[in-house]
């Protein structure tokens, strides 16, 4: 997971650039998303949208070093959810599309 300024350029460069590299194999944009945080002591609220990249965890360390030199803010969200279950034919799909080392 990944949350971006709610700006579609950046969006689609760091989409289209993990997808081309086969470091992803899906990536869900979901809109309108609102993030609440602390930054340097005070309160912050933006407007942001949230990446689901859907990849396998030895791919993790070039999906985040991808992220970091794409993505505008200084420290960018990189979370990782283990998938615990799947439907068979998606899970062998992902396989399929994704970088093999």
């Amino acid at each position: 997971m990944c949350t971006t300024p709610n700006d579609m350029s950046i969006v689609l460069n760091l989409t289209k650039t993990l997808l081309h590299h086969k470091l992803a194999a899906c990536i869900t944009l979901l809109h309108e998303v609102r993030s609440f945080y602390y930054w340097d002591n005070a309160l912050k609220e933006k407007d942001e949208l949230q990446l689901l990249i859907k990849t396998r965890s030895s791919l993790k360390e070039a999906v985040l070093n991808t992220i970091q030199q794409l993505h505008p803010y200084k420290i960018p969200e990189f979370l990782v959810l283990p998938i615990i279950d799947g439907e068979s034919n998606y899970l062998s799909w992902m396989q399929s599309v994704l970088r093999k080392h």
